[in-house]
């Protein structure tokens, strides 16, 4: 007896005895329940029990003959096409059930979420909800996984502001193109964004070196604001601090300098239509 065969329909429900059961009564029918505990390996101690639950299941049919019992397998596809409307069945009415307890996220929570394609799983759905503007910083290796969704948004009128730290094109958005500094550039692997989305929520994400990647996801409109507000100013810095000069160290504190250093040494470009 095919060992795959009692496996699969283990997976489905039954128990080991029920499986053998029925695949021998496929083999060969109608038989007793004496018979049966010989073809199948079931013992005799336990036959009858097990075709009455087949019988209850609707795998399997009894016909009296002669004044025995005998019992017969329902069709393969017949009872497996039953087992699959009424499985079916199950799932919508627990999608609706449930859907009706599940407690609704606060927003007002920070939500961990681990790996790289978890994180763009939400990244995707996230964007796929925005109904206003995004605005979006990326690593050029996440951008071939985002830009499918990104498109989609700018098709539906979504207006997206891109920050990038690469020469990508991505018509429709405005992408402003910033070169971060050297140290900033060896910390970031595979992803780094910053994602908002109608100054409702934001996704921050990266991956360092020996680390797995990783992110936090919020409503908290604190945190939305100080994203947006970063997303929106820091590519400023660098054209202010070349028209202040000499004199934005006059102006900044000493212990603040190494910040703005850094600012400086990236360029700041515009693209997009």
């Amino acid at each position: 007896m095919r060992r795959d065969l009692i496996d699969q329909l283990v997976a489905l429900g039954f128990s080991e005895y029920e499986a053998k059961a029925y695949l021998a009564l496929l083999r060969e029918s109608p038989v007793t329940g004496y018979q049966l505990a010989k073809i199948s390996g079931v013992p005799r101690s336990m036959i009858y029990e097990v075709l009455g639950k087949l019988v209850t299941r609707g795998a399997a049919m009894t016909l009296r003959k002669e004044g025995s019992v005998e019992y017969a397998p329902v069709p393969a596809d017949e009872f497996l096409d039953t087992l699959h409307r009424e499985h079916e069945e199950r799932v919508n009415v627990l999608k609706d059930a449930l859907a009706h307890l599940a407690a609704v996220p606060n927003p007002e929570y920070v939500w961990n979420i681990e790996g790289y394609d978890n994180i763009l799983a939400k990244a995707e759905e996230m964007i796929r909800q925005a109904q206003k503007i995004i605005y979006l910083s990326l690593m050029p290796e996440a951008f071939v996984e985002l830009a499918p969704a990104l498109r989609a948004a700018l098709a539906r009128g979504v207006r997206v502001v891109m920050y990038t730290a690469g020469d990508l094109e991505l018509p429709g958005a405005q992408v402003i193109a910033t070169l971060p500094s050297e140290e900033a550039a060896s910390r970031v692997e595979r992803l780094g964004l910053i994602l908002v989305i109608d100054e409702q929520e934001v996704l921050i994400g990266e991956c360092l070196a020996g680390f797995q990647a990783r992110a936090s996801w919020t409503g908290n409109p604190l945190f939305v604001f100080i994203a947006e507000h970063h997303l929106r100013t820091d590519p400023y810095l660098p054209q202010i601090l070349a028209c202040l000069g000499q004199r934005a160290a006059e102006i900044i504190r000493e212990e603040d300098r190494e910040l703005f250093a850094r600012a400086m040494e990236r360029r700041v470009g515009t693209s997009g239509e």
